[in-house]
Parts: C-alpha cells; sequence; structure tokens
C-alpha cells in the first residue's frame, strides 16, 4: 500500500508506513481545521489546500496498481533488451572451457567443451590436456584443433575427451588445460589452467579465459 507524501504542492508516493502520517491525512487535517473555530485561515490558505486537496486526488486516481506493473514490466524488458545488446552486438571476445570431470567403472573420463560467447569468431584454436598422478606421471592426454569457431557457438568432440583406465579412484589427480587461439587482432597468449580432481566422483569446471573488448 502506498500514500502521499511531501510537499502539498508537489506529492509523491512512498510505501505506507503506519507511524507516519500520509499527505492525504494532513490535507484533511488542514481542512478540519479550517472549518473548526480554532482555526481561521485566509483566502489564500484556502485556495492552497484546496488545490493541494485536488492534486492528492488526481495523483491516488492515476497510480493504479494496473499501472504499476505495466510499468514493471516495460523496466525488466527495457533491462533485458540492454543485456542483449551487450551480448550480441558489442565486439568482444569471451571464451570458456567447460571441464567435467567423472569416475566410471574402472578409471576415469574428462570431458572438455570449448564455448565462444562472443560476438567475434576466433581461428586456430587449439586445446591441449594431460591427465597426471601425484607421481608427476602423464596418464594420457589429448590435443584438439579446429580453425574456426563462431561467435556464440560451442563446440566439442572425441579429441576434447580423456579416459584414463586401470587408476585407482582413490588418489587426487591434476588436469592441466591450455588454450590458445587468434582473435580479430590476431594470436592471444596461451592461457593455462591447473585442477586438481578426484575428491568427488563427478565435477565441473569452467575456466575462463581473459576477455577482450572492442
Amino acid at each position: 500500500m502506498y500514500t502521499l507524501v511531501g510537499d502539498p504542492e508537489n506529492p509523491d508516493l512512498e510505501e505506507a508506513n503506519d507511524s507516519s502520517v500520509s499527505l492525504s491525512d494532513r490535507i484533511r487535517n488542514l481542512r478540519s481545521k479550517m472549518r473548526s473555530s480554532e482555526f481561521t485561515p485566509t483566502e489564500e490558505q484556502k485556495e492552497i489546500a484546496d488545490e493541494a486537496y485536488e492534486r492528492a486526488l488526481d495523483v491516488i486516481q492515476k497510480v493504479t496498481p494496473l499501472r504499476v506493473v505495466f510499468a514493471s514490466v516495460f523496466m525488466a524488458a527495457l533491462m533485458f533488451s540492454l543485456f542483449a545488446v551487450g551480448f550480441w552486438v558489442v565486439p568482444r571476445d569471451a571464451v570458456d572451457v567447460e571441464v567435467i570431470y567423472k569416475q566410471a567403472g574402472p578409471g576415469h573420463v574428462v570431458l572438455m567443451q570449448v564455448h565462444n560467447y562472443g560476438s567475434r569468431p576466433i581461428a586456430n584454436v587449439e586445446v591441449d590436456a594431460s591427465f597426471i598422478n601425484q607421481d608427476g606421471e602423464v596418464l594420457n592426454s589429448s590435443e584438439f584443433s579446429v580453425a574456426s569457431v563462431s561467435a556464440h557457438t560451442s563446440i566439442a568432440g572425441d579429441d576434447l575427451e580423456i579416459i584414463v583406465t586401470g587408476e585407482t579412484r582413490w588418489d587426487i589427480y591434476t588436469i592441466n588445460i591450455t588454450l590458445d587461439y587468434d582473435n580479430y587482432d590476431g594470436a592471444v597468449s596461451p592461457q593455462t589452467w591447473s585442477l586438481k580432481v578426484g575428491e568427488y566422483t563427478s565435477e565441473m569446471h569452467l575456466l575462463e579465459a581473459d576477455r577482450q573488448w572492442l
């Protein structure tokens, strides 16, 4: 519930508060005093009070719950439009590597997917990954390369998978992943991540490369 507050010359809406006196009540009290014998207003005061009262009634009639709902929907649509413009139109590079680790059967499985969330294509994309035990031994590895990845596109494949069998599921392992690609301005510095896995039977990691704007 909302009440009218503020200057009678310029009333405004505020959420109702039982401890405060609304502008409507103030105007109503003023009109009551004007009719009592304790207060004799001037003609100017009468005109001001009547004008403020009419303005208050006009605001109450105009601000309906339906209009408040429409205004809220409009603002939500406006914010969504601004987000869409930023996501689809503003030039930027936004490349992520999604990594899913699972303990399956007698071994381990690593699945990867490259996401180009940017608004521009990327070229010469390479992803190198290795699965390493606690002794530093590389148990298996994969190499993935593709000529280009379009904007707002994800890509996966057999070369983005690592399968390790015959290794205990009770140890902690390391997955090293290196991402290299070219953007519109040329080669981007390769980025490398190291993930510790094995504590849980299933894990998901999202590796975010450095963002490039404009």
